[in-house]
């Protein structure tokens, strides 16, 4: 189970045990159902999952940003169709939730 810790900066830190993950980037509501490759295609460093040839993206009802290997470059955000990506400091606070969303998809 992740679990968030303060963090002063612009990014927020889970821990999955005693490792800390930073966050940067969320995807959140907006994606729920659409899950739009636009973001997937112009990331950098592949950092955006489940991919359209993944056993998961059937079952996902999203696609979530690994805060492990995101490099916080924001290309994503602009690509995105439905505008379901936001800095952390940008996330409006009704799609709080989506940040620990996001991290847990990877904790799996």
């Amino acid at each position: 189970m992740a679990r968030r810790s303060g963090f002063p900066g612009r990014r927020a830190v889970w821990y999955f045990g005693s490792f800390p993950t930073y966050m940067a980037y969320v995807i959140a509501e907006p994606c729920i159902g659409t899950k739009d490759s636009a973001c997937v295609d112009a990331c950098p460093v592949d950092c955006i999952h489940p991919k359209k040839d993944d056993a998961r993206f059937a079952e996902a009802e999203m696609l979530y940003i690994d805060p492990v290997e995101c490099i916080d470059c924001g290309a994503c955000v602009p690509v995105c169709p439905v505008s379901a990506i936001f800095a952390l400091d940008d996330l409006p606070e009704k799609w709080a939730g989506f940040t620990e969303k996001n991290a847990a998809f990877f904790a799996r």
